[in-house]
């Protein structure tokens, strides 16, 4: 199917719109989706190719609450979900739409943040049931899967590890499109924390690492992403 990529066993890669990547992890319990896409066609007739209903997914784990990664969580809401959702802790306010995101370092990304609604990535979603996820945690998903605070693209940025799988989710950490590179100035919050999010996630050793904006990084993994660090 294209825009699909199986990346372990029970779990999947799906480009719900263009350049914008959700992962999805099947298990006993059911379906956890990490990411949302945009709230616009793409997510759920994505999840139909795969054989899942809206109503399927038991839960969301949000690597930020920017809308391509927060809008779709109401889409799949208005095809029946119940789902939980989860965002990392230092971004809980702004998920749930009971705070404004801190002003960015960058010029760029403080003019961007002016821009009128809904903006150039679709309209800010509040989600005012969402609950926190510590760094550290680890949740009964997929053989274990391990919550990692990635703070830098926004201040609550989390990435996710599933060490039986050998995957790394490394949400807006960095961009794969065209080439590997650390997520734009323009669009965090903090550059210099988001370039040690990049050390964090090399540190992890993973095999392959699943981004939101473009392909996984499945060949030296670790090495490519300590390379970022030190041409910074």
């Amino acid at each position: 199917m294209r825009g699909h990529v199986e990346l372990a066993d029970g779990v999947h890669q799906l480009t719900v719109q263009t350049r914008i990547n959700v992962i999805v992890l099947r298990d006993d319990d059911g379906v956890t989706l990490i990411d949302t896409g945009l709230d616009r066609p793409g997510l759920t007739t994505r999840l139909a190719r795969l054989g899942i209903a809206p109503s399927e997914v038991t839960r969301v784990l949000l690597t930020h609450a920017h809308p391509d990664h927060a809008g779709g969580v109401r889409r799949l809401r208005r095809h029946g979900s119940t789902a939980s959702v989860s965002i990392g802790a230092d971004d809980l306010e702004v998920g749930r739409g009971v705070a404004q995101p801190p002003t960015p370092e960058h010029l760029g990304g403080r003019l961007l943040s002016r821009l009128p609604q809904p903006g150039p990535w679709g309209r800010a979603v509040a989600v005012p049931d969402a609950t926190a996820l510590e760094d550290g945690a680890r949740l009964p998903i997929a053989g274990g899967l391990e919550v990692v605070a990635t703070p830098g693209h926004t201040v609550g940025h989390v990435a996710f590890h599933l060490p039986a799988r050998d995957v790394v989710i490394g949400g807006d950490v960095v961009f794969n499109v065209f080439s590997l590179r650390p997520s734009p100035a323009f669009l965090c919050w903090r550059t210099a924390p988001n370039l040690d999010s990049v050390g964090r996630l090399a540190a992890l050793g993973a095999g392959t690492l699943a981004l939101a904006h473009g392909r996984p990084v499945t060949d030296d993994v670790a090495g490519r992403l300590s390379q970022l660090v030190t041409d910074r």
